[in-house]
């Protein structure tokens, strides 16, 4: 007798397990940036229950996800180029536009950065060792790989567009968004501040983490690179990247648009590339979603 086996199951639970999260950890993010981090410095003022609550919230969600993620089914690799995606071109787009948006003011704050150079290099330090100290070196990556990662990301929006097959052709520009994690990472490392007595930067410290293998994923899929291997990869920590850039750019968000920007951290304010990465990340795992599930005989 034949026994009816389940060969995929939707990945669909995942992505509605995801906006419960969503919604439930933006309310508490706007809560801790209202009254209980110190604006100035971003320190935390009072740390009530909520900051503990916020870390089990993602730490339940990455279990739930990663479970959902590599036991429920083998998924198959998305077609770039056969179908037309209106919804995910358009939020290719914005995000292409939000990396340029932030790499202009990353540019910006690599040239204050240069304005410091004359007066170090007085005190007997070396170019090499200063530009790695302060960050300039790993900022002036940020800028150049986060404007290549925008060119990378019109050129996916076009194919998107157009259903043409562009974004498989550009296997060495698929690195940039790698690389521009990586350096955004390394920006930062190098600052000595106790990573978790400052929220937002810890949170963005695992964005970026997930961030960057889920762009390593993207690329070998685009590519046509062993892209079978990577599916879950790319929906484990899609799915995470999703959650932790709303979590770090919707919050701040709506406190700009409801008048309370002045309460956002100077030294952490609205990041619009992490804002892009929310929407082109979400966008992405709907587009790649299954809409029903195989039953297969055996």
């Amino acid at each position: 007798m034949k026994k009816l086996k389940i060969k995929n199951l939707s990945p669909t639970p995942l992505l509605i397990v995801l906006a419960v999260f969503i919604f439930i950890s933006i309310p508490i993010r706007v809560f801790q940036l209202t009254n209980c981090i110190d604006p100035k410095t971003g320190f935390w003022a009072a740390q009530d229950f909520t900051a503990l609550l916020l870390y089990i919230l993602i730490i339940v969600f990455a279990v739930v996800a990663f479970v959902l993620s590599f036991f429920s089914a083998t998924m198959s690799r998305p077609q770039f180029d056969e179908n037309k995606d209106t919804v995910y071109g358009i939020f290719s787009i914005v995000f292409a536009f939000a990396v340029l948006a932030q790499s202009v003011l990353s540019a910006s704050n690599l040239l204050s950065l240069a304005s410091t150079f004359s007066v170090s290099l007085e005190g007997g330090a070396s170019i090499v060792s200063l530009l790695i100290s302060n960050g300039a070196l790993s900022l002036g990556l940020e800028v150049i790989f986060g404007l290549l990662s925008a060119i990378y990301f019109v050129i996916n929006a076009i194919g998107a567009l157009t259903g043409s097959e562009r974004i498989s052709y550009h296997r060495i520009l698929a690195l940039s968004p790698v690389i521009w994690m990586m350096a955004k990472l390394i920006f930062h490392f190098i600052d000595p501040i106790n990573y978790r007595y400052v929220s937002q930067l810890f949170l963005e410290i695992l964005l970026y983490c997930f961030a960057m293998v889920f762009f390593l994923s993207f690329a070998r899929i685009a590519s046509g690179v062993n892209e079978e291997k990577s599916m879950e990869i790319i929906w484990f920590t899609g799915v995470m990247t999703s959650l932790l850039s709303f979590i770090c750019a919707f919050a701040p968000l709506i406190l700009m648009i409801t008048g309370k920007g002045n309460l956002i951290p100077a030294d952490y304010p609205l990041n619009f590339a992490d804002l892009g990465l929310a929407f082109f990340s979400t966008s992405f795992l709907f587009t790649v979603t299954p809409l029903t599930s195989e039953v297969s005989e055996d």
